[in-house]
């Protein structure tokens, strides 16, 4: 079958498929039915490395990884990770100490703006809070 894609003429080939009927089957809705098996399994398609706008892959089954052959010095690995976690570490620090602060004034806000309306219940649960956040 020939066709045309963006002004492209391509020819298709369809796929044909040796099935048998298998004997596992029944009636559906009053019609008969059988399962159908492939007489052969057909090979998998070609790998195919490819790009879309800059972006790599690849069509078919890809091959896995091989591990790299030459090793790294074991004494510059452990120290370039033990500086990364301990700079990661203190970004965390920061961040927390941080958010604790942002949830202490957002508190405080809360809280003045209960005791102006005077709604001592909300004033009350508040302070429970506040009790909460000391212990953290």
């Amino acid at each position: 079958m020939k066709l045309t894609y963006r002004g492209i003429q391509y020819q298709t080939e369809t796929a044909t498929l040796e099935i048998r009927e298998g004997e596992i089957g029944g009636t559906y809705r009053g019609v008969p039915w059988r399962f159908h098996n492939l007489r052969h399994i057909p090979e998998p398609p070609p790998v195919h490395n490819l790009a879309w706008r800059g972006v790599s892959y690849c069509t078919g089954k890809p091959e896995v990884a091989k591990p790299r052959t030459t090793p790294q010095p074991v004494g510059a690995t452990v120290s370039r990770s033990w500086v990364l976690r301990k700079d990661r570490q203190k970004v965390l620090d920061e961040a927390m100490k941080a958010h604790l602060s942002s949830i202490r004034r957002s508190l405080e806000q809360r809280m003045q703006v209960a005791k102006a309306k005077g709604d001592e219940k909300l004033v009350s649960l508040l302070e429970a809070e506040s009790e909460q956040m000391m212990t953290v």
